[in-house]
């Protein structure tokens, strides 16, 4: 059995793109990088999972806030497809899951590549 990356030596698999839902992200370490991995539906990105502002995990973006009721949102960011952009969970700042930038204070986030084959999704870094 081969252990080779159908997309090249330099990527790492993550996770099958079956396990990654539509709108969400999930968090992986890739070479000792924490990385936030998002489904926009037609694509997925890779991204830091460190918020530049105050460093909030970056793949909960969209999770059921506990205390919904009592805030204006139900939710704590979230994944916009159309834009290829996450909102962070804590004080929605909107990065750029292609640049890594934010666009109202130029502040950028690392990017890393994602290739998907054979049904898995491969990030390098």
């Amino acid at each position: 059995m081969s252990t080779e990356s159908p997309v090249g030596d330099n990527f790492t698999k993550v996770a099958a793109a079956d396990e990654i839902e539509q709108g969400t992200g999930i968090a992986v370490d890739v070479k000792g990088i924490e990385v936030a991995v998002f489904n926009t539906g037609d694509d997925f990105y890779a991204i830091l999972n460190r918020c530049a502002h105050q460093q909030a995990p970056l793949y909960k973006a969209g999770e059921e806030k506990i205390n919904a009721e009592d805030t204006w949102t139900d939710t704590r960011g979230g994944v916009d497809a159309e834009n290829a952009t996450v909102s962070c969970p804590w004080h929605l700042w909107e990065w750029d899951l292609e640049t890594g930038e934010h666009e109202v204070t130029g502040k950028c986030i690392s990017t890393f590549d994602v290739e998907v084959a054979d049904g898995d999704v491969y990030v390098s870094i």
